[in-house]
């Protein structure tokens, strides 16, 4: 089971799932609760530990100053999360309903929750991409499920080319939308207002 914190609206309400970017911990995403509808929230954090009291998904390599990211690794970050989702879930919530959202590696896992056929409510990407090896799996993608990506176009950690990549490979998607932002690796006002309005008509 994870580490996580939450805010419980009400055990029946829907339930939105954060997960953090690299080097960050479950305390980072969990700040935006004052921006977001009336929903059950849960960070979890992630399982590797780093300097600062940062934490992690899963590893990076750098090989010729080139990320490497071993997307087995990526997959099993996903299945621990959907098994601590569901651990919490029994504990502490009534209904099933659950959106899943991320940060940049946390966006990228919770992508991976995507592709794994995860009934959720809705999808929240914020500043992830998917990996190299996923964009024929993303244009062969059937789902009904909202998805809402979001990306600085001034983003030097996750350069935003991979993100449009992405966004390329899911746009047959019906209920799909891509929201670019002049903002770097990170999250301003209009986007978490769009965030809030994507959010809104999906709670029953």
């Amino acid at each position: 089971m994870l580490s996580y914190i939450h805010h419980i609206s009400d055990p029946k309400n829907p339930t939105l799932v954060l997960l953090h970017g690299y080097g960050s911990n479950k305390e980072d995403l969990y700040g935006l609760k004052p921006y977001l509808p009336k929903l059950n929230i849960v960070c979890f954090q992630a399982p590797i530990s780093l300097a600062m009291g940062g934490y992690a998904w899963y590893s990076i390599q750098w090989e010729n100053g080139a990320k490497m990211i071993d997307g087995a690794a990526v997959v099993e970050a996903a299945q621990l999360v959907l098994e601590s989702l569901k651990t919490w879930q029994e504990q502490h919530v009534r209904s099933n309903e659950v959106f899943i959202g991320g940060f940049s590696q946390g966006a990228i896992t919770a992508l991976q929750i995507l592709l794994q056929g995860f009934k959720a409510k809705g999808f929240v990407l914020m500043s992830g991409y998917a990996l190299p090896e996923w964009h024929e799996v993303l244009k062969s993608l059937s789902t009904n499920v909202p998805v809402f990506q979001s990306h600085g176009t001034m983003d030097p950690v996750i350069p935003y080319t991979w993100a449009e990549a992405t966004a390329e490979g899911l746009s047959h998607l019906s209920e799909y939308t891509f929201h670019s932002y002049p903002m770097t690796h990170s999250l301003n006002t209009q986007c978490l207002q769009d965030i809030h309005e994507f959010l809104i008509p999906l709670i029953d």
